[in-house]
């Protein structure tokens, strides 16, 4: 029997598997067990404080996230929490998955 998580800002049910943190052209973050520790991950990437977080569905398992605006930097974020299935379904490039995550911190 497949494992299912509650996703309680969708109010759907989703198959548990990997998900993403990307964007158009780098990998950001992941793999994540869940969607919502996926989409707490990008919050604090994004240092969103909002009760809700900016959040559509573009298809199945593919989420865009939108955090506030970043008055300093002067630009605003979007990253995209998916799965990889649906990222390639969608046309993102498999390379996008290849990529070695950087640690900032070296």
């Amino acid at each position: 029997m497949a494992q299912h998580e509650w996703v309680p800002a969708l109010g759907t049910m989703a198959n548990f598997m990997e998900w993403h943190i990307i964007n158009n052209r780098d990998y950001i973050d992941g793999p994540f067990d869940t969607f919502e520790t996926a989409l707490r991950e990008a919050r604090a990437l994004g240092s969103d404080t909002r009760l809700e977080p900016r959040l559509r569905r573009r298809t199945a398992n593919f989420f865009i996230y939108k955090p506030p605006y970043d008055r300093q930097e002067h630009w605003q974020p979007e990253y995209w929490i998916c799965t990889k299935e649906a990222a390639l379904a969608e046309g993102v490039s498999e390379k996008i998955f290849d990529q070695p995550l950087m640690e900032t911190w070296q």
